[in-house]
């Protein structure tokens, strides 16, 4: 059987040689049709790949955050909760005691102060956070803070910026270490100056220090980063199974990930790639019926060759197998053609398209996005080559015979 079907595609090669030109057409509306496929889903990948970046770049995808229910719906209406729960140590150990994956993970509050440091009144961050979170900012001088600092020991580290601006430009890190400044009339002493995450003024302090009251107006957060973006669903999963089996409800402790932001522009993507492949694939099919109607010609006009075929003892499934080989040998070679010329067109366009709309993207070729568009030029091939090589294996050799 194989040995008949390489035979077959063997003489159906011969065959489009000879007759290029009548071939030469239905070729040109497959590859037109594939390299039109090739190029606008390579650009759409490319700008999914794109957005993907845009989004990693602005939240951490990896991250999986659990945060305290700081407003409740009463009739229909959100309102501020009068005592949200504060996330403590023993809450964030026991969250993350059920996750089994690599992850890096903190505790921090976020609240706007003013500071007073030498007279001077300079708005700030500050950041109540455990060692997890300050290890984020790379230390420039001194030593940042350990969580289990005795409370009388007030150590803060700041930002490199919030040393220029007590400064008034550039510092002395040496003079800065060791100096007073005050926060709401408590009294600290910087013991450490990183570089900034942010654009503003920051300050960190160990999580220990603040009054809970301070806590339960601006409750923290924990944040567990994944080492794999693969495994935040995991993650996720498992804070949540922790948080039916706890005594708290979703309506103390949120859970939250930006996986639903991947997805969401995912299926965007998915859903566009759809529509712009079904309006582009008609041209495949385009080109199909343009196989069809070169091989019906190659019937009538290889009629007394079929006909000498049958009668030298070639059966129907010989002749239906003959047309239909023709017809897959033309879908693919005008696919291979179109595969090519669509990855040169795709890497051509591209910096065009950056001119225009100024966004630093280029088109991405998927091997599983090729494969696919060469599997259904091979299938419209054999769809539109059914016909023919099905009316060609109909023909009686003596009625062939016949015909001049």
């Amino acid at each position: 059987m194989l040995k008949s079907f390489y035979t077959a595609v063997l003489y159906a090669i011969e065959n489009i040689r000879t007759n290029f030109f009548h071939t030469l057409l239905s070729v040109i509306g497959i590859t037109i049709g594939v390299s039109a496929l090739i190029v606008i889903l390579s650009m759409i990948d490319g700008l999914e790949n794109y957005a993907d970046d845009q989004i990693s770049s602005t939240t951490s995808v990896k991250v999986v955050e659990v945060s305290s229910a700081t407003m409740q719906s009463v009739d229909g209406v959100s309102i501020p909760r009068e005592n949200p729960l504060v996330l403590s140590e023993e809450i964030h150990r026991d969250i993350i005691s059920n996750i089994s994956v690599p992850i890096t993970t903190y505790r921090v509050s976020e609240v706007t102060k003013q500071v007073s440091i030498g007279g001077q009144k300079i708005g700030s961050i500050v950041y109540y956070a455990d060692e997890g979170y300050a290890g984020h900012y790379p230390l420039i001088q001194g030593d940042l803070f350990s969580e289990n600092l005795d409370l009388n020991d007030q150590r803060v580290a700041i930002s490199s910026l919030m040393a220029e601006r007590i400064a008034g430009g550039p510092y002395e890190p040496d003079l800065l270490i060791g100096s007073d400044l005050e926060i709401e009339g408590v009294s600290y002493k910087i013991t450490g100056i990183v570089k900034g995450l942010a654009s503003n003024s920051e300050i960190l302090l160990p999580i220990n220090l603040p009054p809970v009251q301070e806590l339960q107006t601006h409750p923290p957060y924990i944040a567990i980063e994944a080492e794999d973006v693969s495994d935040v669903p995991r993650i996720k999963k498992s804070v949540q199974s922790w948080l039916e089996s706890s005594p708290y409800t979703s309506n103390d402790i949120r859970v939250f990930s930006q996986d639903s932001r991947v997805n969401q522009a995912t299926k965007g993507f998915m859903l566009f790639r759809i529509i712009m492949g079904l309006i582009v694939g008609i041209s495949v099919i385009v080109g199909g019926i343009g196989v069809m109607n070169v091989l019906l010609i190659s019937v009538t006009q290889r009629t007394k060759e079929i006909g000498i075929r049958k009668a030298v003892g070639s059966r129907k499934k010989d002749i239906y197998v003959q047309f239909l080989s023709e017809s897959m040998v033309i879908s693919l070679f005008g696919t291979l053609v179109g595969v090519v010329i669509g990855i040169l067109s795709a890497l051509a366009v591209s910096p065009v398209v950056h001119q225009i709309v100024e966004i630093p993207f280029s088109p991405a070729f998927s091997m599983v996005t090729i494969v696919l568009i060469t599997l259904f030029s091979l299938f419209i091939g054999v769809l539109f080559g059914t016909f023919p090589a099905y009316k060609a294996s109909q023909l009686s050799p003596i009625d062939a015979l016949r015909r001049e």
